[in-house]
């Protein structure tokens, strides 16, 4: 998707914003050669409007996080060519027995930038590891009765049960446009994009056939890279200001992005990422406690590492903490993590932190230990407004 000659001629540099070259915004290109997929052909489904959760009406999409009086236009597109692992039920206790496969198509939700001076982000929603669901189905036919309790006292528990399908991939983007960091992007007139993963393979796959949990094609990686190409395509921006943010399983598919293509992207936010997939097994989050006792909760989870990546070791290979180094990936990152999250422990987020601490030059990482017992550390306007401008801060030269 991307050329030889563009991996290997692009520098980045530390600078000021300059000037755009005024071709590539007169004709919307990110840069020339990041042309999507041949057969790549997205169908707008609809529009939503995106306001202040206070101010949102029926069907609208809220957002904590956005001025008072603000509001942005989000389309919404499918993806008939990658179909979802299942389809959809409300019926969370008989899932997956109460659907088929394959599934409606995915989705992802674009907000075009304010003009074609305006940088583009694209970011990615968490609950994007089929093995969550796997166990989570796994509870809820050992113990019913406490899944449905768990159900009732948090509805929204109900997206750990809701990954590998349409619905679970609407609720991800949601999500996203309801974010600290989507509002400050759309306020400084950035354009945002973000697409649905319903196959939980954290942005892995390219339409192989997997046989964990529920036997399907897996879409991830060409979804991702796709949309992202075929974003910069269709909105005219500036191709030296494209940068990507994630959290929790989103800073995964950051992870998938970076190790595909270290230039994807000018910098990266990532924010309290599942990078280091082996670290659920060998430091679980408290939340697992609820399965360790269930009969099968190991093998669920050891066949995930082998049905997706071979091994426990080939899942480990897919870490940018474990690979950065290796792969000379020097693509700027700000990491935001805590070694007291609820969810990413520190057998999970260390092998990132580590490598980072030790990348030369300094510069190019932030690395910032929030030390709040919290999952995704970016949780307020001030905190994306520090990130956003540190992504901002790094550009690249036109070609």
């Amino acid at each position: 998707m991307f050329s030889a000659q563009r991996r290997t001629a692009r520098r980045y540099r530390r600078s000021g914003l300059p000037l755009c070259l005024v071709v590539l915004l007169a004709i919307g290109c990110g840069d020339g050669d990041n042309g999507a997929a041949q057969g790549f052909a997205p169908t707008q489904f609809g529009a939503v409007m995106l306001r202040p959760a206070a101010e949102a009406g029926p069907g609208e999409l809220g957002n904590p996080y956005l001025s008072p009086g603000r509001a942005f236009e989000v389309l919404q597109f499918e993806v008939p060519q990658f179909p979802c692992v299942r389809t959809d039920s409300s019926d969370y206790l008989h899932i997956p027995e109460d659907t088929s496969s394959p599934g409606a198509a995915t989705v992802f939700y674009a907000a075009p930038p304010a003009d074609p001076s305006q940088p583009v982000l694209i970011v990615f929603h968490g609950n994007g590891l089929d093995f969550i669901e796997a166990e989570a189905a796994l509870l809820v036919h050992a113990s019913p009765r406490l899944a449905a309790q768990l159900l009732q006292a948090d509805p929204g528990f109900a997206g750990y049960i809701e990954i590998v399908n349409r619905g679970g991939a609407l609720r991800g983007m949601e999500g996203e446009f309801g974010s600290a960091h989507v509002a400050e992007a759309l306020e400084r007139g950035w354009g945002v994009v973000a697409p649905g993963n319903c196959w939980g393979d954290g942005g892995y796959h390219r339409g192989e056939r997997s046989t964990y949990y529920i036997p399907a094609p897996r879409y991830g990686r060409l979804m991702d890279d796709d949309v992202w190409a075929w974003y910069r395509q269709r909105f005219a921006h500036d191709p030296q200001r494209e940068y990507s943010f994630g959290c929790s399983g989103g800073g995964q598919r950051t992870a998938q992005l970076l190790l595909h293509d270290p230039l994807a992207v000018v910098a990266s936010g990532i924010d309290s990422p599942a990078d280091y997939l082996p670290g659920f097994k060998d430091d679980p989050p408290g939340l697992f406690l609820l399965l360790a006792n269930i009969p099968g909760y190991v093998d669920v989870l050891d066949n995930f590492y082998t049905g997706h990546y071979g091994s426990l070791e080939g899942a480990g290979e897919q870490s940018l903490g474990t690979q950065l180094a290796a792969r000379g990936i020097q693509t700027p990152i700000y990491l935001a993590y805590s070694d007291r999250d609820t969810f990413a422990t520190n057998g999970i987020t260390a092998p990132l932190v580590q490598a980072l601490h030790a990348r030369t030059p300094a510069e190019r990482a932030v690395v910032w230990n929030t030390g709040e017992p919290v999952h995704c550390q970016i949780n307020t306007r001030a905190r994306a407004q520090i990130v956003l401008d540190w992504l901002a801060g790094w550009t690249r030269p036109g070609t």
